[in-house]
């Protein structure tokens, strides 16, 4: 793996993300994309080293890519690892 450039899609989780999510999984990538994109902007998208220190303290008020893919999975009913992959893709800075 040390040949690929850092934006190939495998970089974040070591797999390839599914080429044909069902429906759920795609209206649930969507969901957790624009989630995430709204913590980024209001500063609460932290990476996963981040929040490693942060579990120490108080960090309730915090989102990771990870968390964000768990919540949207529960809420929709989308594939977790899919949507973690997608979200992974677009936020390479917080995986």
């Amino acid at each position: 793996m040390d040949n690929y450039h850092p934006h190939h899609r495998r970089y974040f989780t070591g797999r390839t993300c599914s080429l044909h999510p069902d429906e759920v999984t795609v209206h649930a990538a969507e969901l957790a994309l624009q989630r995430a994109e709204q913590a980024l902007h209001e500063g609460r998208l932290i990476t996963p080293a981040e929040a490693m220190a942060a579990a120490l303290g108080e960090a309730r008020d915090k989102e990771t890519l990870f968390s964000i893919a768990r919540a949207i999975a529960w809420e929709t009913g989308g594939d977790q690892d899919d949507i973690l992959c997608r979200l992974g893709e677009k936020y390479l800075d917080f995986s």
